[in-house]
């Protein structure tokens, strides 16, 4: 970084040489050494300057100041250029500091002047907190103008030392990365080493084939053909999802504005949003897109409002405040808290303004949360099934390579047998034998089956309003152990809803002990939620015959206010016809707003309270005429006259309307000469101030005095504990208004803007004074009804909810108590576990481990990188966290959790695009639904993996024992091939539609560390599968048996004619060789085949008997078995069909009646020895756990 000379009194020569001395000495510690009385004032501030870091903390080493100094020593500055440029490597970009060796020029304000210097500013935008420095202070750093802006050579400097305003994008992976990354899977490895074997014996066997045997040299390539297609097959799948991975990156790009209106050298233009740079001065309006961080310096219209739903997630515009009133009182404030600072992103609803620009690009908001996905997604770990299965597949490696290494060697005694020409035949043959034993121990089926079976889970799920975008996360599901859930429009509505109108009224009756009580106020809930006008005021009789009977009552005001006070409106979608429906149009919301959430809200008030519109035809009950009917009729009855807009000074917005001089609500103001009425709403606080009486409910007006003052007080106080919202609505009298208004009736908008009082808003105040009280109305974003006891089935479950939310404590609070995630009759709430999130985060690291290890938790003013955090420290407690969010702020955390789940209605493209699953209707409640099926999909999934790695079992000790006993071979690898991809795989898809288990949302989360095959299993199905290999076997060894050939003889069938000779007329040949050995295969395949079936049907229930549960409670599971047994009598039966190469291709041959009495005879067994292992598992659990119910 350069340094700059500071211009000085020349003071004596030796008083010069002893600074120069001490200057260096401590140059070492960071300082700039100044002499009272050497310098003038303004040299000593500058040094001041020098030393003082533009933001709070760093050194003068931490390239983030301004540094003024005197003459420094060569190796000083070489120091520090070495310095410089080791900062300036670790920020990735040559964007922060000056140029090595640069000598600034200052002015003589003591700042830099950059348009001289080859590099624009010494400004960190990385970290500086520019909403909580003055406006002053930005200007004094930026070096900029608000009237004239930046020159443009300033602005070309900064462009090239920060660089263009565009996010970011990490270099993406070469598509052979991709590809190679496809094959780090331990299973995948091993069938690739088995294909690749497989083909080098192919190769060795047809080289050493007779001559006429080599014509069908084709066949010995089969096996390592399919299980290569089955391999590339399952690359491109995964090539294809990865590529995916960087859709959420790309969709924040797009949310990037796209053009500015930027002020340089006094000129207004329009540049695009990527040539910003730090200092210049932007214009927005009215629907802008904010196109880098800025901080609001002036105000164009009375306010501005903006849109930081895709930030906060919160449904509520904030409004902003320039100069001082906008500068935060802590540094580093929540996004929330920062209403002088506008955020590249958000948009702005309402009002304009200028703003200055402080950071841009990755400095942004928007580039931090950039960086948040960046790291999630290097961060990214395997689904807990991922890593059972890459466990699996490890201990599948060592087992399969000490099989087939024992078997190798076992069979070395046997290679040299004269039926070999040589030992490298027999080597070669029997290395045949060790990879055919290979693939059978391998489930070749099972990443297909996984894959269909979790893809039918999304189809399931998609009817539950669940949209799946990442297949693993559909079984992580089934072990989620917490939820991390945002308030707004997952637990509530997200649609503001007034639920509770205060009126004043003569009590009920006069009795002697209340005599003096000549009025009260009245509370009346309102029912219905959301922005349904479906509803009634509980207490409230019939308020549309009221307001007709007393239309200048409290009742007939609120409603006019609701309704006149009011710039938004609710539109009704009419329900789709039934034809439309089957043509697959999307599901809309009934009814929706167009405007700000809190005056959407009054608009259903006044269409609950009713009065200006009748049920008089069929259309009357569409929701198209529903939405607005009363507004609209109140609207065209009582036209606006002017609009005095919202001052954020008195909080109030208020409308002069024309209303007709008998007050009736059946007349129309423009027919009968109606004249101005004031309607107000604004903040009670401010409001009630304003107000000198208050109407009753019979149309009666009593003053505001002190007694009465009081109780409207002490009722808003109430109403905003609770929380609720709270507008207070009032009016004011045509007669009570100024005289210039009292017959106001401009023709055009110009004479509004021309009349002394409406077209100045100093005087607004004064105007909306001597008011009339007529009601105060609370307002909230209700809980979703169905959310309560969806929680509650979380906590049986033994999942726990954690809230994090943007807003106020109490009102999440609130919140909580209302959705069940606290105990709704808990009275003191500070000993509720709800924390801040800067409170939370400040507490040592151990106690916040023990605060989440255990409870439902709220965390509230939550920060955007606040759910990152806890999302890590949960994966730190081994829990499996869940996280849904909307906004652009959780992507990180959608990233970052084992479960992303986004909102479907309100979420963002960029959470939606991080996130694993996207919910269609945004409700917590589908969450829970998801869960549950998710844990009936692994419950299914363990089944088949159960049933597929039981038949792989049976399928090695088949080989095993026959390679140890000596006998020829009972199955080829193309048998083993048929049986795990065709006849296991159907029956193994099938089992993933078992139903679900009755208490299967009444057991804790499985561990995430849990085997998918427990100690038990294993030795179930080992002793299943020895069974199975014994069957294969013994009924292959019976054929010959039935040939005259004894088990001995068998043992030595290379042997036969040499040493031994078979009996009945046969010929070794006949038995050995040909078809001679297809039968007793085919027999030994249709045993194994039946045997798997049968499994099948038995795995309809992990533990419960065939007796409790049938098959016939999964439909799919006997499609599932019959399918495949139809396809392989096909096969079995194909010469009698006329395709003789069918069978032939498979090496098998027709069965005889006499021959499936056999495989039945050795099949059946396996349904009796399943259910005894069945009933010793169930003994073994109710041995452990007494209170596990029997089945």
């Amino acid at each position: 970084m350069g340094l700059q000379r500071v211009a000085i009194t020349t003071p004596p020569t030796f008083v010069l040489l002893l600074l120069w001395v001490l200057n260096s000495a401590t140059s070492s510690l960071g300082f700039v050494v100044g002499v009272n009385g050497l310098f003038s004032e303004s040299q000593r501030q500058r040094c001041q300057l020098a030393r003082k870091p533009i933001i709070g903390g760093g050194s003068l080493s931490s390239g983030n100041s301004i540094v003024l100094s005197t003459k420094r020593s060569r190796p000083l500055q070489r120091q520090q250029r070495r310095s410089s440029r080791q900062h300036h490597d670790s920020r990735l970009s040559a964007r922060r500091g000056g140029g090595e060796g640069d000598v600034t020029s200052q002015n003589n304000n003591g700042v830099v002047d950059d348009s001289k210097t080859k590099s624009s500013l010494y400004y960190n935008s990385s970290s500086i907190d520019a909403g909580s420095l003055s406006v002053d202070r930005l200007w004094d750093l930026l070096q900029s103008s608000s009237s004239l802006g930046l020159t443009q050579s300033q602005a070309l400097h900064r462009l090239k030392q920060y660089g263009p305003n565009v996010l970011e994008q990490a270099k993406p992976k070469s598509l052979w990365k991709l590809v190679a990354e496809q094959f780090e899977d331990r299973l995948v490895q091993i069938l690739l080493g088995v294909a690749v074997l497989s083909g080098i014996f192919s190769f060795l066997e047809v080289q050493q084939a007779a001559p006429g045997e080599s014509a069908d040299w084709w066949k010995s390539f089969v096996e390592p053909g399919v299980i290569l297609a089955i391999l590339v097959l399952n690359a491109v799948v995964g090539v294809v999802q990865s590529q995916s991975a960087a859709d959420s990156l790309q969709a924040l790009q797009d949310m990037q504005s796209g053009t500015a209106t930027v002020i340089r050298e006094g000129t207004t233009a329009s540049i695009a949003s990527s040539e910003l740079v730090p200092g210049d001065v932007i214009e927005v309006r009215v629907g802008d897109k904010i196109p880098a961080d800025a901080r609001l310096i002036s105000l164009q219209t009375s306010t501005i409002q903006l849109d930081e739903g895709s930030l906060t997630g919160e449904s509520v515009t904030v409004g902003k405040f320039p100069g001082a009133e906008g500068t935060t009182a802590m540094s580093h404030a929540p996004i929330q808290d920062q209403k002088g600072m506008l955020f590249s992103g958000t948009m702005v609803t309402a009002g304009s303004g200028r703003a200055l620009v402080v950071q841009t690009a990755m400095d942004t908001q928007f580039g931090k949360i950039q960086k948040g996905v960046t790291a999630a997604q290097a961060e990214a770990v395997k689904t807990p099934l991922g890593q059972r299965l890459d466990e699996f597949g490890d201990q599948l490696t060592i087992i399969i390579a000490a099989i087939c290494l024992l078997v190798w060697i076992v069979s070395i005694p046997k290679m040299n047998d004269p039926s070999f020409g040589t030992v490298w035949e027999g080597a070669v043959y029997y290395a045949k034998v060790a990879v055919a034993l290979g693939v059978a121990a391998i489930p070749e089926g099972l990443p297909a089956v996984i894959t269909l079976c979790l893809s039918l889970g999304t189809r399931k799920m998609a009817e539950r309003n669940v949209i799946v975008r990442k297949l693993p996360s559909v079984e992580t599901l089934g072990c989620t152990s917490v939820i991390c859930t945002d308030k707004t429009g997952t637990l509530t509505t997200n649609e503001m809803t007034a639920v509770s109108m205060v009126l004043l009224e003569r009590p009920p009756r006069e009795n002697s002990a209340n005599k003096k009580a000549k009025f009260e106020l009245m509370e009346y809930g309102i029912e219905g939620s959301s922005y349904s006008p479906e509803g009634r005021i509980v207490g409230v009789e019939n308020g549309s015959d009221e307001v007709k009977k007393l239309p200048s009552g409290a009742l007939a005001d609120v409603a006019a206010v609701s309704a006149l006070c009011n710039d938004a409106m609710i539109i009704g979608q009419d329900p789709v016809e039934e034809a439309d429906k089957k043509k697959g149009n999307k599901k809309e919301k009934i009814y929706d707003r167009i405007g700000e959430p809190t005056e959407a809200a009054l608009c259903i008030l006044a269409e609950k309270i009713g009065g200006l519109f009748s049920n008089d035809d069929d259309q009357s009950t569409k929701p198209s005429v529903l939405a607005s009917a009363n507004v609209e009729s109140w609207r065209e009855r009582r036209p606006r006259v002017a609009t005095l807009e919202f001052n954020r000074d008195r909080k109030s917005m208020s409308v002069l309307c024309k209303f007709p001089p008998s007050m009736n609500v059946d007349a129309s103001a423009t027919t009968n000469g109606g004249s101005p009425r004031l309607l107000v709403k604004g903040a009670p606080n401010l409001l009630i101030e304003r107000c000198t009486h208050m109407k009753m409910r019979d149309g009666s007006v009593v003053r505001l005095n002190g007694s009465l003052r009081r109780q409207v007080n002490d009722k808003v106080s109430e109403l905003a504990a609770r929380p609720l919202r709270c507008l207070a609505l009032a009016v004011k009298e045509n007669k009570q208004l100024e005289d210039s208004l009292r017959k106001f009736n401009p023709a055009t908008e110009r004479d509004i803007a021309k009349h002394p009082l409406l077209s100045k808003p100093d005087t607004y105040k004064n105007i909306e004074s001597s008011l009339t009280l007529v009601g105060i109305v609370g307002i909230k974003d209700p809980a979703r009804p169905e959310v309560g006891e969806s929680i509650e089935l979380c906590s049986k479950a033994g999942i726990r909810v954690m809230m994090i939310t943007g807003d106020a404590r109490d009102t999440a609070v609130a919140i909580a108590k209302d959705v069940n995630i606290f105990d709704p009759n808990s009275e003191d709430d500070c000993k509720l576990k709800a924390f801040e999130g800067r409170e939370f985060f400040q507490k040592p690291e151990q106690e916040q481990l023990h605060i989440l290890k255990t409870g439902n938790i709220v965390f509230c003013r939550a920060e955007p990188a606040d759910k990152q955090k806890l999302v890590k420290m949960l994966q730190s407690l081994d829990e499996i966290p869940a996280m849904t969010g909307d906004g652009v702020n959780d992507a990180p955390a959608l990233q970052q959790a084992a479960i992303g789940v986004a909102m479907g209605i309100t979420g963002t493209e960029v959470s939606k695009e991080a996130a694993d699953m996207v919910l269609a209707d945004d409700n917590f409640s589908t969450i829970v639904s998801a869960v549950e099926e998710g844990r009936r999909i692994y419950a299914n999934m363990q089944a088949f993996i159960c049933f597929l790695i039981s038949c792989n079992i049976g399928e090695i000790c088949a080989i095993f024992f026959a390679t140890l006993a000596g006998f020829p071979e009972p199955l080829t690898a193309m048998h083993l091939l048929w049986v795990n991809l065709v006849t296991d795989g159907p029956p193994a898809t099938a089992l993933g539609f078992n139903p679900p288990a009755p208490d299967l949302m009444e057991a804790p989360p499985r561990p995430s560390d849990e085997p998918i095959m427990t100690r038990w299993l294993l030795i179930r199905y080992c002793l299943t599968g020895l069974y199975v290999g014994v069957a294969t076997i013994g009924v292959f060894a019976q054929y010959y048996m039935s040939q005259g050939i004894e088990l001995s003889h068998l043992a030595s069938w290379s042997q036969c004619g040499e040493f031994w000779q078979p009996g009945k007329g046969a010929t070794c040949a006949e038995l050995f060789q040909g078809p001679g050995r297809s039968l007793p295969q085919t027999l030994s395949l249709t045993t194994l085949v039946c045997m798997e079936m049968l499994k099948a049907l038995s795995a309809v229930s992990v533990d419960n008997s065939l007796l409790r549960v049938g098959p016939q409670s999964n439909p799919w599971l006997l499609l599932g078995v019959s399918g495949p047994f139809l396809l392989h009598l096909f096969v079995l039966y194909s010469p009698n069909l006329g395709i003789p190469a069918l069978a032939d291709s498979f090496g098998i041959v027709p069965l005889t009646k006499a021959d499936w009495v056999t495989v039945a005879a050795w099949a059946l067994p396996i349904l009796l020895v399943d259910e005894i292992l069945k009933a010793v598992g169930r003994w073994l659990a109710q041995r452990d756990d007494p209170t596990k119910p029997t089945r």
